[in-house]
């Protein structure tokens, strides 16, 4: 590092040293080039203040002699009357530029090839007036050779001053490159420190301007990050205590199906130990239908199922992380909950009601059928309302039997295992037809609009639709309307049942999903029911993850608005 900065700044150094070396040649050459303008001008003027007449001609061969410039006297048809130089008859000096110009009134210096001298010639003419009135022009001429030998005199002393500024530009480098690079070096160890854990601070001297403040905010930082480093960890050991103390295990998968992290709950249900992070799943998951769910899984948005393994029975949930810095790292995360015990109860609990159901409709199928002949046999009006009586209070209990099983059934569910794909339009015509006593009775309109299909256990759908248009029609007014719309989306399935009703107040519709829950005791009582229809209907919602709201207003009507997801997970 300290050699690439010496070559570098020593390299800057002397390159900018010949630049003022050339630059200096430059002004050099054009300073004298103005000089001998000057000169030439200066001395044209002294000459044509000698030159009064034809007859001064030989002065100024005094002059050439001591001034070794070249002097020409021409008249204004080009003529030339007089040359220091050459004795001969020379040609017509008129197209001469430097003569054109003096005759023009607009004096300037030329510099051309001589054909004469071979060489480079410098010439600058003015007019002159001679004593008898006559005009002439007079012409100074020098040698460029003459400057150019200057300019060479001059190069070994700058070429001296090119080796003596070569000689302090190395001295220069080297000791800014030896700065330079112990700076960077301290800059070095103080960020390593960093990282290592082990922080240390850079010290420099206050009188050090160049270096203090950039040393003093890089303490700054550095003293952030460390802070931050700490904090990081702080939160990374909590977080990761957290993990390793909660019942469910957890598993974290990178992109290449590696584990990137686990916990103690997910190493003791599988036996495992920390040596398998790093290592792919196959490495901890030695169950063969297990593994291969998950990885089937890895491609949904979430995913969720229950796999037996061993004696106990795991529900698991494959979720994608959410974030960019966790994507980037991590493809998904596994969470396995073992729910042996909760499977255990709950098909104790289902047990127990299918024994009570059967054990309660034994009797109850032989009060129908004694109160149904009683009935028959029966003459007197009295007897006969009792039996009557009887009769619809039995049926009441064996749907509320009935309603209570569904309901059992349905909490134990986690999944539906039976789904086809259900045309909710057609059952839901099939329920009205169903209804259609009680409809007729009512002089309802029951009308079904729009199609849709949804991915689900069609016994279950009917019993949704069942329930919900039988709410319709119990608290519906006569001659009033239930509107049943059907509308397919590529996102979701959306169902909306609308009545014409009584109406619910805003503050009994967050309750109205609850088991036996009754808005006016006394109508439900005549409408009939169990009080379990919309519990049903709420579950099985839940079953399929379907979102349901209810919109409703006294004296109006009551909507209810069902959203079934099409996605994997919700199997529609």
């Amino acid at each position: 590092m300290k050699k690439s900065i010496f070559v570098k700044s020593f390299i800057i150094t002397l390159l900018s040293v010949l630049i003022l070396f050339i630059s200096g040649i430059g002004i050099t050459y054009f300073s004298n080039k103005k000089l001998v303008s000057e000169r030439l001008m200066t001395e044209t003027d002294l000459v044509s203040a000698l030159l009064n007449s034809t007859d001064n001609f030989d002065k100024l061969d005094i002059f050439r002699n001591q001034d070794k410039c070249r002097i020409t006297v021409i008249s204004r048809n080009g003529n030339v009357m007089y040359d220091s130089d050459i004795h001969e008859q020379l040609e017509n000096h008129m197209d001469r530029e430097e003569v054109a110009a003096a005759i023009a009134g607009k004096p300037k210096t030329v510099e051309r090839y001589s054909d004469t001298f071979h060489c480079k010639m410098t010439y600058y003419a003015v007019k002159t007036q001679f004593t008898d009135g006559s005009e002439a022009i007079l012409r100074l001429a020098v040698k460029s050779a003459e400057i150019n030998d200057y300019i060479l005199s001059t190069i070994p002393f700058l070429c001296l001053a090119l080796i003596i500024s070569a000689i302090i530009a190395g001295v220069f480098a080297k000791k800014l490159s030896e700065s330079v690079a112990n700076r960077i070096t301290d800059i070095s160890k103080s960020l390593k420190s960093v990282n290592d854990g082990n922080y240390i601070p850079l010290e420099t001297d206050m009188h050090d301007s160049e270096f203090y403040a950039v040393y003093d905010e890089i303490n700054v930082l550095n003293s952030k990050t460390v802070l931050h480093i700490r904090k990081e960890e702080n939160e990374r050991e909590t977080l990761n205590s957290v993990l390793d103390n909660i019942s469910q295990g957890i598993i974290a998968l990178s992109k290449d199906q590696k584990i990137v992290f686990i916990n103690g709950s997910a190493l003791s249900l599988f036996g495992g130990n920390g040596r398998v992070v790093s290592k792919a799943l196959v490495y901890l998951i030695d169950d063969t239908t297990l593994l291969n769910k998950i990885i089937d899984a890895q491609g949904n948005t979430n995913s969720r199922f229950e796999c037996a393994f061993g004696e106990k029975t795991l529900l698991v949930e494959v979720v994608l992380p959410h974030g960019h810095l966790l994507r980037d790292e991590i493809s998904s995360i596994i969470i396995l909950s073992d729910i042996t015990i909760q499977k255990d109860l709950a098909r104790q609990k289902e047990e127990f009601f299918a024994n009570a159901s059967h054990e309660l409709k034994t009797p109850l199928t032989a009060m129908l059928g004694l109160t149904e002949l009683a009935l028959a046999k029966s003459e007197e009006e009295n007897t006969k309302r009792q039996l009557e009586r009887i009769h619809k209070e039995s049926l009441r209990l064996s749907d509320l039997i009935s309603d209570m099983l569904k309901l059992s059934h349905l909490e134990t569910l986690q999944d539906e295992n039976t789904s086809v794909c259900v045309h909710m339009d057609a059952v839901a015509n099939e329920v009205i037809t169903e209804l259609s006593e009680s409809i007729k009775a009512k002089n309802i309109t029951a009308t079904v609009s729009g199609k849709a299909t949804v991915f689900a256990d069609e016994k279950r759908m009917f019993e949704l639709m069942q329930n919900l248009l039988s709410n319709a029609v119990n608290y519906n007014k006569d001659g009033g309307t239930i509107e049943t719309v059907f509308e397919e989306t590529s996102k979701s399935t959306i169902i909306r049942v609308k009545d014409t009703g009584i109406g619910i107040a805003k503050e009994n519709i967050p309750h109205l999903c609850e088991r036996f829950y009754r808005v006016d005791k006394s109508r439900s009582k005549k409408t009939g029911g169990t009080g379990l229809g919309l519990a049903i209907v709420k579950h099985i919602c839940a079953l399929y993850r379907a979102e349901i709201s209810i919109n409703s207003e006294i004296d109006v009507g009551t909507e209810f608005v069902i959203v079934f997801k099409k996605d994997k997970n919700t199997k529609i």
